[in-house]
């Protein structure tokens, strides 16, 4: 491959990697909002279902941002830098960790949701 083709590779990777992010985003936001709104009034069966669908839909959405960032970051290190730009720098792990994160976070907040512990702290004194 030459450069040119090297360099048009990367930015194709970026897209890509950008959209699956944004469709990472999107599962996360339909779990956080579907437990906000219905969390406390499913059964163990809907809230088996909705976590089950959630923990595929966001591990593989997940694992293909990582990846498609690994695939990036190798191309991107391929490319000959002007004097004077930055290094490309390796997040795969600090991303892989933050889409843990957010994962487990939305488990926490629908368990806070069905404890009816997100308002805890919050006063309507005025």
């Amino acid at each position: 491959m030459t450069e040119y083709e090297v360099a048009d590779y990367t930015a194709s990777m970026m897209g890509n990697f950008l959209t699956a992010f944004t469709i990472f985003l999107t599962v996360i936001t339909a779990y956080v909002i579907a437990a906000f709104i219905a969390g406390e009034r499913m059964t163990g069966v809907q809230l088996l279902i909705i976590n089950a669908c959630f923990l595929v839909a966001s591990s593989i959405v997940g694992f293909l941002v990582v990846t498609i960032f690994q695939r990036f970051y190798t191309f991107a290190r391929m490319v000959e830098n002007p004097a004077g730009t930055i290094e490309p720098v390796n997040l795969s792990v600090p991303l892989g960790i933050l889409v843990i994160g957010i994962v487990v976070g939305c488990y926490v907040f629908m368990w806070a949701t069905r404890r009816g512990t997100q308002s805890e702290g919050i006063s309507n004194d005025t």
